[in-house]
């Protein structure tokens, strides 16, 4: 995982948990109590993951409302200059398209009413 990629604070949150984790097991240890491996399983195999998975999710979940706001903001921003006079009706369904990154091949397309078109022609129920 490059460094970019993961939430800003997953070093400090592993270091953390690391450190908890070992400070605990090895006071453990030094006290005599027998079981003091099981705070390595608990803090490795479940804290640690736990914590940062959540972190991640975290991350994501924010990216992923960001990418929509400004999406959204786009295509309020487009339906106005439509409303306006400032595009065409084709340039404001090619252009909503392209916002909403439809897969849709250029031979066959399918407009915001629903209809189907074929390399710019409508289809009716008659073709």
């Amino acid at each position: 995982m490059e460094p970019k990629d993961h939430h800003p604070l997953a070093p400090l949150v592993s270091t953390g948990i690391t450190a908890a984790t070992l400070f605990v097991a090895f006071g453990l240890m030094s006290i005599g109590i027998e079981s003091f491996w099981v705070v390595f399983v608990v803090g490795f195999g479940g804290l640690l993951p736990i914590s940062l998975g959540l972190l991640e999710y975290r991350r994501r979940e924010r990216t992923c409302r960001r990418e929509r706001s400004d999406s959204d903001t786009a295509l309020a921003k487009l339906r106005e200059r439509y409303v306006r006079g400032e595009i065409t009706e084709t340039e404001f369904e090619q252009r909503v398209e392209n916002l909403m990154e439809t897969p849709a091949s250029a031979h066959e397309r399918t407009d915001i009413s629903g209809v189907r078109t074929e390399t710019g022609r409508e289809r009716t129920g008659s073709d």
